[in-house]
């Protein structure tokens, strides 16, 4: 084995490196809608599974996208570039703004999406004006209970009845 190994003889398989770019989840409705409320609280809890699970695996992002399909199968989407974060409070909030900014034909949609892209291994770097020590806390006692009993045992109040559906979704689309 040393023998083959010093004259550059191994016969197993090349397995190329690959590094994870993007993490998304995007829902499909069974009947188009046009309920802003409902909208605004799936990307919530999209947003919340996408975060838990750039904190559960050590990484960052600097670009949130998030994508609209209209009944009649136009695709929009709009993004958004920022210091690079794993904070939900942040990334809920750029998702609710891309979305104001992207739905404005006021039709029904078919289709709602969110993608973090840019990704990078780090920990959430601390905002000294804009987190506290208590929200920072309040945020890794959320994370031990998602770790623990699943990453739908904690939810937003605003995004509890579609959490669950969000959850199976993301389970079929990996990015």
């Amino acid at each position: 084995m040393l023998w083959n190994k010093a004259n550059a003889i191994d016969n197993s398989p090349v397995v190329p490196y690959t590094e994870q770019k993007s993490i998304s989840t995007e829902s499909t409705f069974s009947t188009d809608t046009i309920d802003v409320h409902r909208l605004r609280s799936i990307l919530i809890a999209m947003v919340e599974k996408l975060t838990f699970k750039l904190r559960k695996e050590k990484k960052l992002t600097s670009c949130i996208t998030v994508k609209i399909r209209y009944s009649n199968f136009d695709t929009e989407t709009k993004q958004a570039h920022i210091p690079y974060t794993s904070s939900d409070q942040t990334l809920i909030k750029l998702a609710l703004e891309l979305f104001d900014k992207l739905y404005t034909r006021r039709m029904r949609l078919r289709l709602v999406g969110v993608r973090l892209s840019n990704l990078v291994h780090g920990h959430y770097q601390i905002n000294l004006f804009d987190d506290t020590e208590e929200v920072i806390r309040l945020y890794q006692a959320m994370d031990r209970i998602k770790a623990r009993y699943g990453s739908s045992a904690l939810v937003r109040a605003i995004a509890m009845d579609v959490s669950r559906r969000v959850r199976m979704d993301m389970n079929m689309f990996r990015g």
